[in-house]
């Protein structure tokens, strides 16, 4: 979970730093700090769910 946690943030930064450097940054940062904040929440979500379905809190 970790491991695909940390690949999915490689590729965003990936991702910001070629728009960062074809297009205006200014356009873009608000709607992928959204996503970005929407994307942890609903991890967070899903494995505090499966922490409870274990029974390993």
């Amino acid at each position: 979970m970790a491991l695909l946690i940390a690949i999915k943030l490689a590729v965003v930064i990936i991702y910001i730093l070629r728009l960062n450097a074809s297009h205006s940054f200014q356009e873009y940062a608000p709607p992928i700090a959204m996503m970005a904040a929407l994307s942890f929440f609903i991890v967070a979500a899903l494995w505090l769910a499966g922490m409870k379905l274990r029974g390993s809190d």
